[in-house]
């Protein structure tokens, strides 16, 4: 598995097996050294060298990816699906929000099984035209086809119904809309929005990425919080260790986080109950294969606003 991408792109890539297929230009070296470091943080936050459509088809080879065949990959999407499916009578059936959803629309085509609407924000506007072409369904729009039947059969789902599906996330969007998101802006439209809105917030890959420092990382969870709905459900996937990873040989400044620093970030909002944090480990193998980032697992984090 590879981790890339900046805020909000759902950076975490599928490909555990084929680490070997590095960027044309990238000189399989981790940048460990004070040096690279220090280029490692200049480029974080600029989102207008991000390329989209490589990023599709650096993370996602082909059409035919498989999420069943990615160990941390499958976790995920397990996960997230025994997450949504055993708490769905907890949580309300209205709104979402997908905060940092990057061009990667697996994520939401779960999520649209639960909810009417979905607002979906990213801090690239590249993401976002892609999102809306996806919408539209142009014909120059990356395939999801072979990727989200695999997601039925991981949610027990007949893959037939992969254009039923397709169709409900299409309306949720709609219903939605499509924002612009940045943690490190004080003034942030989404994160300044209206309290209590939410039935949902989901964030995947996307904060560890996004937030500059500890604190921001903090004074966001509080953010997000603050929107989310009383007995609303957050749910988060984040990588675990990660301190650097790379897109198209550019490496980013990852902030490091584990089990503890979220858990502490959660009980600080004094508002949140039923804090869940599960785990996957990458293996031995995995670490050495892995040459374009240092994460060694994968949290996937789930809570409910108090009721007051």
């Amino acid at each position: 598995m590879v981790v890339g991408v900046v805020e909000g792109m759902s950076h975490i890539v599928y490909t555990l097996t084929s680490v070997g297929s590095t960027p044309e230009g990238y000189n399989q070296q981790r940048p460990k050294t004070k040096q690279n470091m220090k280029r490692v943080a200049t480029v974080t936050g600029n989102h207008n060298r991000f390329n989209t459509i490589s990023y599709l088809q650096t993370l996602y080879p082909g059409v035919d990816n498989n999420p069943n065949e990615a160990p941390l990959a499958s976790f995920f999407l397990e996960k997230t699906v025994q997450i949504l499916h055993d708490e769905r009578n907890r949580f309300g059936n209205q709104k979402v929000l997908e905060f940092g959803g990057g061009p990667n629309l697996s994520s939401s085509l779960l999520l649209a099984q639960y909810v009417d609407s979905i607002r979906f924000c990213d801090s690239a506007q590249s993401n976002l035209t892609y999102v809306s072409d996806w919408i539209e369904q142009k014909s120059t729009v990356f395939d999801w086809t072979n990727y989200f039947e695999s997601i039925l059969t991981i949610a027990g789902t007949s893959k037939e119904k992969r254009i039923e599906w397709e169709s409900r996330l299409r309306d949720a969007l709609i219903r939605g809309g499509l924002s612009i998101c940045d943690v490190n802006d004080p003034d942030c439209p989404i994160l300044s929005g209206k309290s209590d809105d939410h039935d949902i917030i989901f964030s995947s890959f996307c904060l560890e990425a996004a937030c500059l420092t500890i604190e921001i990382f903090n004074e966001t969870i509080g953010k997000l919080v603050r929107l989310l709905k009383p007995g609303g459900l957050l749910l988060l996937v984040m990588v675990r260790n990660e301190s650097f990873y790379y897109v198209d040989a550019e490496n980013f400044f990852c902030l490091s986080l584990d089990e503890t620093k979220v858990r502490k970030a959660l009980q600080a909002t004094g508002e949140l109950v039923d804090i869940h944090i599960d785990s996957a480990d990458t293996t031995v193998e995995d670490q050495k294969r892995n040459t374009m980032s240092d994460f060694d697992g994968e949290m996937i984090i789930h809570a409910f606003k108090t009721i007051k």
